[in-house]
């Protein structure tokens, strides 16, 4: 089995989320902070559910997400509470889901329902990028690096949410033109059959017209879609292959 280890480090900063609007009227400090933390806990849930979804590991979805479908973050104001319960909604579909592309659907939707929430709360999420991967050398390695890397850009874009963050990702993701012959020698002996030669080959060729469709997906409905079908594409890939990221 081939498999391949990639960190983000990507640094989360939270910008005045202490006045927003989306916390009740004039809280307790002791609100602040366990408001605050929830809100990191649920980055990491959310966090959790899309690495296992790229990593093609279904079972890992279930606990992060049945945590976030009963989360109910302290000191939300009544205006927002729609979004937790839509979020609770699409947590509870990957929890229950049976097989990755719901999965993955479930999770781009409760990034969308995230950035809907930042946004009408009036706050900001940015993210510390980490180092773009290098342009220099073409191996399949450096390919997939700048695959992870668009596909964390893009969360973060529908997350912030951030159109900087998500033009980035599908930026790096347009460039990226793999090929089945680039898997060979390093692919799972399940990827040498010629039926899955040929699906490997059809999930490269709809992921090599992602980036393009990404720069040019304007509301935040299209990127969910579209971010959902690039998840499931990753899932079925890295299935197929017997590789993908590990834990990070």
């Amino acid at each position: 089995m081939t498999s391949f280890r990639i960190r983000s480090g990507f640094v989360l900063f939270l910008l005045p989320i202490l006045n927003a609007p989306a916390l009740a009227e004039e809280p307790s400090e002791d609100t602040h902070t366990a408001f605050l933390e929830h809100m990191h806990s649920h980055l990491e849930q959310i966090s959790e559910i899309k690495d296992a979804v790229i990593a093609g590991n279904l079972p890992d979805v279930r606990e992060p997400a049945r945590w976030l479908a009963a989360s109910e973050p302290p000191g939300l104001s009544l205006p927002w509470m729609p979004y937790v319960q839509e979020m609770r909604r699409y947590a509870s579909r990957a929890a229950d889901a049976t097989d990755l592309v719901a999965a993955a659907s479930a999770v781009s939707e409760i990034a969308r329902t995230c950035g809907d929430c930042h946004r009408a709360s009036g706050v900001s999420i940015a993210f510390g990028f980490d180092e773009r991967p290098p342009e220099e050398e073409q191996s399949l390695m450096t390919q997939m690096q700048r695959h992870l890397w668009a596909a964390d850009r893009m969360w973060e874009g529908l997350i912030g949410p951030s159109d900087s963050a998500w033009n980035r990702g599908a930026a790096i993701l347009s460039e990226i033109h793999l090929d089945i012959s680039d898997f060979t020698g390093s692919s799972a002996e399940g990827a040498s059959s010629a039926e899955n030669e040929s699906r490997m080959s059809e999930l490269l060729s709809r992921a090599s017209g992602m980036g393009e469709q990404g720069g040019l997906a304007a509301s935040t409905e299209l990127r969910s879609g579209l971010y959902g079908e690039f998840l499931s594409l990753c899932a079925s890939c890295h299935s197929l292959t017997g590789g993908g990221p590990e834990a990070r």
